[in-house]
């Protein structure tokens, strides 16, 4: 189906990032206003997750009301909108379902454990009528960009392998950024969903407040947000399931609102009324978010780029090197068996828009899991300057060993992925602490660390955050094209001479 736009709404929402649609209703979307990323995210929740449970029974009523378009058949029904397929369906006039179509979860059902009594499961912003065949080609797929085979293909999507060999399903151009719309929504409304991990697929979302999304989906989803603008149909439909549901899906009313939650504007405060001074979604440029290794060390063979410190800013001596369990933490010899050190690493988020930790890791004679925040703490640190305990830390949430059984050691397991989104912009510490004492006197294994992140494309060079004594030839504009004045500028991206260029100290 081709897409027509509405050309005075985007011509003016390119120039306001922030700016609402007519069919926003008086303050639904005020306690937004001032908030950044993870506040941000939290206000629109609190602004969506109130509505109407449509019950999946019922689903195939309301999609006549809500997923009709203009085009009818000889006996007056209406066609059915389908993302999944370019086949031609046309609603029965009674609510009941079409034949050769299917309730399609956009986010899959698999993903919680299947359910759909759950207001997930039965929302009709992310469950949607498709094609059957295509719902059954699509399974229970991640969004991403096939590159390898392909096993399944319409007009309207295709699943196959992606550059990782991972079975992914890939909408068309047309289609890529209302299915990361609904995405973000299903993120921003379900947080608190028991997502799950599977070993079959990877699920994008993650049971957290913020991001939900999980690192590795969020640049794919940005993108595509960009290069398909909102159409004229989502906006048709926004308000259409409002009108059923009750509530709305802000990124279709702010198309630039992803950026200020997970992009290029995390640090600028939205505004409803376009007075937001954030990036405008990336507007100066069309690079492409790369994903780089920033840190990757088996521990086996050596500490560097790690090094070692006690809680006094000492060299340690409780952690050493060892060939096949990785970095080795252990104070059975030291005096009293007291220690408290810490495995450290220097990682430099400035450029980076996402960011993931990994590591393996096992214990030794611990006989209860509470041990692990006090004597086990994975922490990162903003200000560190040579001195643990002069630095402040926040605990970092990594997956624990199972208890001991038969042995005193545990098996290695995986951290699982741990987001470092919150640090993007900055320049931070790592660091595994390890405590022991005569009445604990414990071990613990530490292996492949690894931080990996979306970072803006390399050559981006960085200027220091200075008065700046700027001529006209070395004007700086944001991201949205305003020319910058001549004070100190906020932490960001900017373009500079044509270039984009990252401010990073405040």
């Amino acid at each position: 189906m081709k897409r027509h736009f509405f050309p005075l709404i985007l011509s003016l929402l390119m120039l306001l990032p922030g700016m609402a649609l007519a069919g926003i209703p008086e303050g639904y979307y005020d306690a937004a206003n001032g908030k950044k990323k993870a506040d941000l995210k939290a206000a629109m929740h609190d602004a969506i997750a109130p509505h109407t449970k449509i019950y999946y029974s019922s689903l195939w009523v309301y999609y006549e009301k809500v997923d009709y378009l203009d085009k009818t058949n000889a006996e007056g029904q209406h066609q059915v909108m389908d993302y999944y397929s370019d086949k031609v369906f046309y609603f029965t006039g009674d609510g009941s379902a079409v034949s050769g179509m299917n309730k399609e979860h956009v986010a899959p059902q698999s993903w919680w454990g299947k359910g759909t009594d759950i207001p997930v499961g039965c929302d009709l912003f992310q469950v949607i009528p498709s094609e059957s065949n295509a719902n059954s080609a699509k399974s229970n797929y991640p969004l991403g960009v096939v590159t390898g085979k392909v096993s399944y293909s319409n007009p309207c999507m295709k699943t196959g392998k992606d550059k990782n060999g991972k079975m992914v399903f890939e909408p068309c151009n047309e289609y890529k950024g209302d299915f990361a719309r609904i995405f973000f929504y299903v993120a921003t409304c379900y947080p608190d969903v028991n997502w799950k991990e599977l070993t079959d697929v990877n699920v994008s979302f993650r049971r957290e407040d913020y991001p939900t999304l999980k690192a590795d989906i969020l640049p794919t989803l940005l993108q595509w947000a960009k290069n398909d603008p909102v159409c004229e149909w989502e906006i048709t439909r926004n308000e259409r399931v409002y009108a059923e549901q009750g509530n709305r899906n802000p990124f279709i009313d702010f198309p630039y609102l992803a950026e200020y939650i997970w992009g290029d504007s995390i640090d600028y405060a939205f505004s409803t009324d376009g007075s937001s001074s954030g990036g405008g979604g990336g507007q100066g440029g069309d690079e492409t978010p790369e994903l780089a290794t920033l840190v990757d060390c088996p521990l086996t063979t050596g500490f560097s780029p790690f090094f070692v410190r006690t809680y006094e800013g000492c060299d340690g001596e409780a952690w050493t090197s060892d060939s096949k369990y990785g970095a080795k933490a252990t104070a059975f010899n030291l005096p009293n068996k007291e220690a408290d050190e810490y495995l450290m690493v220097d990682i430099d988020l400035t450029c980076s828009l996402t960011a993931t930790l990994t590591f393996e890791h096992a214990t030794g004679y611990n006989k209860t899991e509470a041990v692990k925040d006090t004597y086990f703490q994975v922490l990162v640190s903003e200000d560190y300057d040579g001195v643990p305990e002069d630095a402040s830390w926040d605990m970092l949430d990594a997956a624990f060993p199972p208890l001991p059984s038969s042995s005193n050691f545990t098996s290695f397991v995986n951290s699982g992925e741990i987001s470092l989104n919150g640090y993007s912009g900055k320049k931070v510490t790592l660091a595994f602490r390890f405590q022991s004492n005569s009445q604990a006197a414990y071990c613990w294994e530490v292996r492949n660390v690894k931080v990996t992140a979306y970072t803006v494309p390399d050559g981006i060079g960085e200027i220091e955050n200075e008065k700046l004594k700027m001529k006209n030839e070395e004007a700086i504009y944001d991201l949205s094209g305003r020319k910058m004045g001549n004070g100190q500028l906020p932490k960001g991206i900017y373009i500079k001479q044509g270039k984009k260029t990252s401010i990073t100290n405040p």
